[in-house]
């Protein structure tokens, strides 16, 4: 096993597989600063999170009252005052952040992050989005791997039937005039799932769904939006997506979960001969999307995404899922289907399957053991190793969650 120097370098060590974020718009704050104030309620600068789509940047900020007193946390997503360079690129994040705004007055569900609002102060816009209380799949797959122990089929399933809960409304809301906005999620990934101490589940970001809104601004290039590696095949290859796509990228997400095998993150899978068995039509779509990849700023590794994507078979999946429960297996294999018509045609149809697996087996408070069990696995592993986990850092374990 390999060592690690602390406990939240450990959670911390996020893959680098490529997430096709691009680079931030430059953003410079102090730390501490009062970002803005309103309603009588001041943003404080906490934590910088690093670039996330569009150019834009993501913070924690707290926040507090008019007599300094913290109120709890929030995430902003920030665009800051258009300069001479980078005035186009502004604009266009300015208009993202308006659209999730507006996007997000027709999703309410316990199972989706809430936005609060857009703010603009100064020439530089806000999004004031829910912090979550828990800690991103991410983070408990980083302990998972450390642990050499992958989570139990009936807590993927649990995860997988919250997530299709929440997808489900997304995927059939409507506008105020009672429009279907076919909203599609387009960044189902581990970064984007949450799970709290308690068992709660919650799907964030849809900053970069597509959708019926009207005055949306459309992309001008097909191709993924979230990382990569979680990508759906149509999604990666730049033909057309709708929510099947969603359903898809979750199922990745879900034999990861249970596996630790990421469908679409298998170089070893790549042979020359595997690559020359596509038809020269294949080949060439493969290479378009390739370079529409690149121009569009995508990391090099996208490459090796797009070519599982074209070679991916019903047998590759079947392969992967062996030795899982049967319920978990059927869903995954259906899920992970290269074409969407044999996919689930509606997220709530998987989550009435998943829900059905599960039954009364297995509720909140069993995936609340669950986690408390892994996090008492991870720490005992660095007791051994001569380690201690920090205590008030990330909340990684139940004690140390704040509320401030």
């Amino acid at each position: 096993m390999r060592q690690v120097a602390s406990f939240a370098a450990l959670v911390a060590s996020l893959r680098t597989r490529g997430n096709g974020m691009s680079q931030a718009i430059e953003f410079k704050i102090p730390p501490g600063a009062i970002l803005f104030s309103a309603d009588g309620v001041g943003y404080e600068f906490r934590e910088d999170l690093g670039p996330t789509h569009h150019g834009m940047s993501l913070f924690v900020a707290r926040l507090r009252n008019s007599s300094g007193e913290p109120r709890g946390k929030v995430l902003l997503k920030a665009v800051p005052a258009p300069s001479v360079k980078e005035g186009g690129r502004v604009r266009r994040a300015r208009a993202k952040l308006d659209e999730q705004v507006r996007l997000a007055t027709s999703l309410a569900h316990p199972a989706i992050l809430k936005v609060h609002g857009l703010h603009k102060v100064e020439g530089y816009w806000y999004v004031s989005a829910e912090h979550p209380s828990g800690n991103s799949l991410n983070e408990l797959l980083t302990l998972a791997v450390e642990c050499r122990r992958w989570f139990s089929p009936l807590f993927v399933m649990f995860v997988g039937s919250q997530v299709a809960a929440a997808l489900e409304h997304a995927h059939t809301a409507k506008d105020a005039s009672g429009r279907p906005l076919n909203i599609v999620h387009r960044a189902i990934d581990v970064a984007h799932i949450f799970i709290d101490w308690d068992g709660t589940v919650r799907l964030g970001d849809f900053g970069l769904a597509l959708s019926n809104l009207p005055g949306r601004v459309a992309s001008s290039v097909r191709g993924p939006r979230g990382d990569y590696f979680y990508s759906s095949p149509e999604m990666l290859l730049g033909g057309p997506v709708d929510a099947r796509s969603d359903l898809f990228m979750l199922g990745v997400v879900l034999l990861e979960m249970a596996t630790g095998k990421n469908l679409l993150f298998h170089p070893d899978a790549l042979t020359p001969e595997v690559m020359g068995s596509l038809s020269v039509k294949s080949r060439r779509r493969v290479i378009q999307a390739i370079k529409r990849a690149t121009l569009a700023g995508a990391s090099p590794m996208v490459e090796d995404a797009i070519w599982r994507a074209a070679t991916l078979t019903d047998a590759d999946v079947d392969a992967m899922t062996e030795g899982l429960p049967q319920g978990l297996r059927v869903t995954l294999n259906r899920l992970l289907r290269v074409s969407p018509r044999e996919r689930y045609q509606s997220a709530g149809e998987l989550a009435k399957d998943l829900a059905g697996w599960v039954g009364g087996t297995f509720t909140k408070a069993d995936a609340a053991a669950e986690l408390r069990a892994r996090a008492a696995q991870a720490e005992e592993m660095l007791d051994a190793l001569g380690l201690t986990p920090p205590r008030g850092r990330g909340k990684r374990h139940p004690d140390d969650v704040t509320t401030s």
